[in-house]
């Protein structure tokens, strides 16, 4: 059964492609991280987002370049495959699949743990099955669907980080020696530069989802402009609201003293809205979550139907698209049932798959716009700061890689290896061509 005559439907706009990307990458993530990051840092809560801003802001450039001259659905696996070739495709295609498919089912874990913390008396086990069943219905129904529902979520967010930072200015005012304008959430003597280092590796997991804007490449209008203009304007809003939204927060509490790290933030929020305004704000965030892994949900879809396109993995049943709804149906059913593993795998083992598919994929993609520019002594326009910025990007992604923990690599290692045993199978050790990429999107 063949279906190459169907395709993607191309419906985005740069801004819906940009609120996929927000909304990936979740605007109240900074609740969950925000008591690691302050204690990290000795408060400089502040400036470890703007570094993390600026460095994500380099790889983004990359992506976005990479982008403009590739709309294809397969993001660095297929940068990585036009610029190396289809091994070095693959490789990194293959650990990328970590990110892709572990971002949903972590996701579908933090949705369910906070739906069952409002209504502890449903097991835990039914709500990760409803957040998968509905992410995936969705997500079947078409990208015109999953975008409705991701930019109506995407407002009540905005609306709630609206609130908390309009909320934590009126607290401002009530607190003795308040002042809304204060140097402490950027620097203080409690603090140095290797701390506030320490502090932006851990808030860049924050940006982990602006991405996957690539994988709509297949989906949006005028792919080689809107993309790389919605991957900039995701990474900028997200390091703004980033920024703000801790900056505010460690101005109201200036003490680095919480009943617990994992809640710091939920006891600002209680702090400066009161029970029930915190109450709210839980309900909102577990929301939130779900249009990140819906938006993740759509995006692990997409590289598995690129990957499967190219006969990387199996044609059939990967490359298909179904020819009414015009989704990956298979695909995201996959992806949906790898959802289900929320019920046993847990926040640290799940969150090192992602941490070593990621940066892996980040680095990547910078080392595709130097070796690209280097081939291509015509592309003149920018060509110096392009060059500049990509090492940059290369260099911090480096760094980061570099400060996973021994599980993260040790599991990205194997399942590494696992891909190399299925690659030399697949072409009987190499006797046989790789698989090129197809060109027809």
């Amino acid at each position: 059964m063949s279906n190459e005559h169907v395709k993607l439907d191309r419906r985005l706009s740069t801004i819906s492609a940009a609120m996929f990307g927000l909304s990936y990458m979740s605007p109240l993530v900074v609740i969950a991280t925000f008591g690691a990051i302050a204690v990290r840092t000795g408060g400089a809560v502040a400036t470890a987002y703007v570094v993390a801003t600026l460095a994500m802001l380099a790889t983004a450039a990359s992506y976005g370049f990479m982008a403009s001259r590739n709309p294809v659905a397969g993001s660095a696996y297929t940068y990585t495959s036009k610029v190396f070739g289809p091994l070095s495709g693959f490789v990194v295609g293959w650990v990328l699949l970590l990110d892709y498919f572990f971002i949903p089912m972590v996701i579908c874990l933090l949705t369910a743990t906070s739906l069952s913390t409002l209504a502890p008396e449903i097991p835990f086990p039914v709500w990760v099955a409803a957040v998968a069943l509905l992410s995936t219905i969705i997500n079947i129904l078409g990208i015109k669907l999953t975008d409705r529902v991701n930019l109506v979520i995407m407002a009540i967010q905005l609306v709630m980080v609206a609130m908390l930072a309009y909320l934590c200015v009126a607290a401002i005012q009530h607190i003795p020696d308040g002042a809304l304008f204060s140097a402490k959430p950027f620097t203080n003597d409690e603090t140095n530069w290797s701390m506030i280092m320490a502090g932006a590796a851990i808030a860049c997991y924050s940006f982990l989802g602006f991405d996957a804007i690539s994988t709509l490449s297949e989906e949006t209008v005028d792919p080689r402009r809107s993309i790389p203009r919605a991957i900039m304007i995701a990474t900028l809003l997200g390091g703004g609201i980033f920024m703000i939204a801790t900056y505010l927060m460690m101005v109201v509490h200036p003490s680095l003293t919480f009943d617990s790290i994992d809640t710091a933030a939920y006891e600002i929020v209680g702090q400066v809205g009161g029970e029930t305004f915190k109450t709210v704000f839980t309900v909102v965030v577990a929301i939130a979550f779900f249009a990140a892994g819906l938006c993740a949900h759509a995006s692990a879809s997409r590289l598995l139907l690129v990957m499967g396109r190219d006969n990387v993995i199996p044609a059939m049943p990967f490359a298909y698209i179904n020819p009414r709804f015009k989704t990956p149906v298979v695909n995201t059913a996959l992806v949906g049932v790898v959802m289900l593993g929320a019920m046993k795998f847990d926040i640290s083992t799940s969150t090192a798959f992602i941490n070593f598919g990621a940066f892996t994929a980040f680095f990547a993609v910078n080392l595709c716009v130097i070796a690209f520019l280097m081939k291509r002594p015509d592309e003149r326009k920018g060509r110096t700061a392009l060059m500049a910025v990509a090492v940059i990007g290369a260099l911090f992604c480096a760094s980061l890689f570099m400060s996973l923990d021994r599980l993260a690599i040790e599991l990205g290692l194997s399942w590494l290896a696992l891909g190399i045993v299925y690659l030399l199978a697949k072409t009987r050790i190499l006797t046989r061509p790789l698989p090129t990429m197809t060109s027809d999107v």
